[in-house]
């Protein structure tokens, strides 16, 4: 969607104290194409530096002020704007760092730990900044140059900010997501700024040649500047998720570019007590709050250098960091569902004197969602596992063989800590007890009652809960008592929009039909099959699916039909691999065979066994 029309004749002047003289943004209207820029610029005597057709349609022009004018006036012109100069957002040297300690916890004091989950090996994190040391032994020759739009031939980080960011994001050190791939898009010069047609043409390079999954950083910012936004909302549409810095004025970020765009994660910066920082800016055009006082990273100077300093330029790249790790679990969400969900994750109500307007939420980099259901160590993939009732015993291969709980108990393993590891739990019907190992024993439900563990309240912690046949009800501890479901259905628990909180459903095996509630009823699957929720595409949404025992047929509704497995199977998906999508698989009780398609097929168990995946 291009920029609004100006008056005709009319150059749209740049913010105060920021012009560059004889340098235009040229807006095309809708149907121009960007390959007419050189003869429109010709025709008006302006030399065209750069064109754009990917997050923006137009060009960059070097003209005089009255054929800057005249260009305006053209038909084919939907705006010209002065170009003003954008600057990076650091402030001042400060002591080391502990910004990756914060963001793992809800709250104070810091435990001097940084707990992750997965690392980002599969997103790319495109830095637009002053370039990137790519030589820097943090990377591990994870970074990658991409392009230079300054004009300056200097394909190096020359000023340090770009590899303090790049660092911050994905360093083996200091890094949020230690395994990304960082690529550097170099907008700004060796004095740390560079002009908008330069920023935007480092945004439409990213839009063209993004490999996605991918994130991008822009700790950046100058006056409020309608193409470079934009060109952002554009290139966020495509799938490219942004983080971008709020600024260090200590002023309404409403007023400046690129920190105004709705659509990207707006960072503003906390100190070491969770209050705001004195040079932050604040209000209601930002989303949330990340570390940004005296912040270590890497540095440009020497393949080990580091530094320490401050501003929402560091606060923004733990967010962006976030956004790769949540990448990683969920390649393919969209780039709203990822904004929403790091918005909703972060802890809310602890920042100090957040500002006028501003969201008190501050980042927070543990998602339940990230580690598959069935991942016992916390490496990210589901663990071959399987209950044996008459021992009590769980056997995760090659992790760990554990006693716990009793024949004619249920298992149902969730997290019920939060802490991204599957812990072991039972309930025993004859008590209505859930036993869950190392955390406690809670009473909650009654014999008869199904249980139904899930995160009903998206605080990244299972809850307890049971669905009762005999009345449709389901009964979340602490949280809601609703009726929903009839006698003879099957509870289908899951997130089924993406917005982190598992959804109250249930599969009609006489129907065929999915009632999920306040969402949706869909028919799906016919009687004999068996419910297999999963993310089968990995857009951080539960897929409706079903297992034909009489086939072997998975049919996963919109994605796939699949043959994958025999009669007396059992089903057991799970994201085996660790790329955040649900994989075909089945359990073999008279072999004990775990039988994964396209990856594997493992002995683990033995008849009677219940296996435990999904």
């Amino acid at each position: 969607m291009a920029t609004a029309s100006a008056a005709p004749g009319v150059v749209i002047a740049a913010p105060v104290g920021k012009a560059i003289a004889d340098q235009y943004v040229v807006v095309l209207r809708n149907g121009v194409a960007a390959t007419s820029a050189g003869s429109l610029a010709k025709q008006y005597n302006g030399k065209v530096t750069a064109s754009w057709q990917h997050a923006l349609q137009g060009f960059a022009v070097n003209a005089n002020a009255a054929d800057a004018k005249a260009l305006a006036r053209d038909p084919r012109v939907a705006a010209v704007y002065q170009d003003a100069e954008v600057k990076a957002d650091s402030v001042q040297v400060n002591p080391p760092s502990w910004g990756l300690d914060r963001i793992d916890q809800r709250n104070l004091p810091l435990d001097q730990r940084y707990h992750y989950g997965p690392t980002a090996g599969g997103v790319r994190a495109y830095v637009i900044d002053t370039g990137i040391r790519v030589s820097h032994s943090t990377f591990g020759g994870r970074a990658s140059w991409g392009t230079n739009t300054t004009g300056d031939g200097n394909n190096t980080d020359c000023n340090g900010h770009g590899t303090h960011v790049a660092g911050t994001i994905g360093g083996a050190e200091y890094g949020v997501a230690k395994a990304v791939r960082l690529v550097a898009v170099k907008v700004l010069n060796c004095g740390g700024s560079g002009s908008f047609a330069g920023v935007i043409s480092g945004v439409d390079w990213v839009t063209a040649n993004a490999v996605r999954p991918a994130v991008a950083n822009m700790s950046l910012g100058g006056g409020a500047f309608d193409p470079l936004d934009t060109a952002i909302r554009n290139s966020i549409a495509s799938g490219i998720t942004y983080a971008v810095a709020s600024g260090n004025s200590n002023a309404d970020a409403c007023q400046t570019s690129p920190a105004r765009v709705a659509q990207a994660l707006t960072v503003n910066a906390t100190g070491t007590n969770d209050a705001r920082a004195s040079f932050s800016n604040f209000g209601g055009c930002t989303d949330l709050f990340a570390p940004g006082v005296g912040i270590t990273s890497s540095w440009n100077t020497s393949d080990t250098a580091t530094n320490s300093i401050s501003g929402t330029s560091m606060a923004t790249p733990h967010v962006a960091g976030v956004a790769a790790l949540y990448l990683q679990r969920h390649p393919a969400a969209p780039a709203d569902r990822v904004h929403d969900a790091i918005v909703r994750n972060a802890t809310a109500g602890v920042v100090g004197g957040p500002g006028a307007g501003s969201p008190n939420r501050l980042l927070y980099s543990l998602f339940t969602l990230w580690g598959p259901e069935g991942d016992y160590n916390g490496d990210g993939t589901t663990d071959l596992t399987v209950w044996r009732p008459w021992e009590g015993n769980w056997y995760v291969r090659g992790i760990s063989t554990t006693q716990w709980g009793i024949g004619a108990d249920i298992p149902v393993p969730g997290d019920y800590n939060g802490d991204g590891v599957t812990d072991f739990a039972v309930w025993r019907p004859s008590e209505g007890n859930w036993y869950v190992r190392g955390i406690g024993t809670v009473q909650w439900g009654v014999g008869g009652d199904i249980p139904v563990p899930g995160d009903y309240n998206g605080d990244g912690v299972t809850d307890f809960a049971v669905w009762r046949p005999s009345e449709g009800n389901w009964y979340v501890r602490g949280i809601s008592t609703t009726q929903w479901g009839v006698g003879g259905d099957v509870p289908v628990a899951a997130d089924y929009n993406g917005d982190g909180i598992t959804d109250l459903a249930v599969w009609r095996p006489s129907e065929g039909n999915w009632y999920v509630r306040g969402i949706s009823t869909t028919q799906w699957g016919v009687g004999g099959d068996v419910p297999v929720v999963g993310d089968y595409n990995g857009d951080a949404v539960a897929d409706l699916a079903v297992w034909r025992p009489s086939e072997g047929n998975w049919y996963v509704r919109g994605i796939s039909t699949t043959q994958w497995g025999v009669g007396g199977d059992i089903p057991v998906p799970g994201d085996f691999n660790g790329d955040g999508v649900t994989d075909l698989a089945v359990w073999r009780p008279w072999e004990g065979n775990w039988y994964v398609r396209s990856q594997f097929t493992a002995q683990w168990g033995v008849g009677g066994d219940v296996p435990l995946a999904s």
